[in-house]
């Protein structure tokens, strides 16, 4: 496992440009380590290249993962943790000035997004802000510099549209679903994890999947719920119990509603013990 560790620089003084970078750094950080709650006088963004959290800002809870940004925004309150199992590894830089606002709405967090998607060109540019710290004025002009070009890459990113961003939307919530669906979850939590509406949700996973959130998440129990009557002896309330249903006897509804047997009759026909007991006594 990879050791953690931390480099990071602060200005100690704030030099009077239109765009200014305050900090900057990288850090694969430790299971569960956090920030806040709290508020910073300053923009910053995370890159996130490996692992991942979560993020809580304005009354939402975000779950980025490698291959995307998230923005903190001067004033709001905020929270973000490394996950307890694979926490994140990130790049950062902390920016002010009177030109900050005015390029960050070109960037794809206009519009109040506080978690995009973002290139691996984005951690290198981070990173080139980072070697041209120093704390006189040519090293403050030549990190806005860098910062610039990596607002420009996030420019590029742009806000996605129509069937793009309904295909992104509906592969996050499936991505989640797929990580949590074994304790007890629903659509309000995917939403908001995937950072949309409840409504917004449902139409990306109508046009991408053909269904809804919630029965997605159904029919991906009932899936992992199969895996485990054919390769275990796992009694069927064990079973119901860990791929997510609280109720036995909802379990064994939903399976014949999806399977059109019981979860009995479906392990008597498929099931490991079956396969396994055709040798002559």
């Amino acid at each position: 496992m990879t050791r953690d560790f931390k480099h990071s620089f602060k200005a100690p003084e704030r030099a009077e440009l239109p765009l200014v970078v305050y900090n900057a750094g990288f850090q694969k950080c430790p299971p569960g380590y956090g920030w806040g709650p709290g508020i910073r006088d300053h923009y910053l963004i995370h890159y996130i290249v490996s692992g991942r959290g979560t993020y809580e800002t304005a009354g939402r809870t975000f779950v980025p993962e490698a291959g995307e940004a998230f923005l903190v925004r001067p004033e709001e309150p905020v929270y973000y943790q490394a996950d307890e199992e694979e926490p994140w590894e990130y790049y950062w830089v902390g920016f002010s000035g009177p030109s900050a606002p005015l390029l960050l709405a070109q960037t794809a967090f206009s519009g109040g997004a506080p978690v995009v998607q973002a290139g691996q060109q984005l951690r290198q540019a981070l990173l080139e802000v980072y070697k041209a710290r120093g704390t006189d004025y040519p090293s403050a002009v030549r990190m806005a510099g860098y910062l610039q070009a990596a607002l420009g890459l996030l420019m590029d990113a742009g806000p996605r549209r129509g069937g793009e961003a309904l295909t992104d939307y509906a592969r996050r919530g499936a991505a989640y679903i797929q990580r949590n669906y074994s304790r007890p979850m629903g659509v309000e939590e995917t939403a908001r994890a995937t950072g949309v509406s409840r409504s917004c949700l449902y139409r990306a996973f109508q046009s991408e999947f053909g269904c809804s959130p919630g029965d997605y998440l159904t029919r991906y129990r009932i899936q992992r719920a199969r895996e485990l009557l054919r390769h275990s002896a796992l009694p069927i309330g064990a079973v119901a119990a860990s791929v997510g249903f609280q109720d036995p006897l909802y379990f064994s509804r939903a399976f014949r509603r999806e399977t059109g047997e019981s979860p009995s009759a479906w392990r008597s026909a498929h099931g490991k013990t079956k396969e396994q007991g055709t040798g002559q006594p």
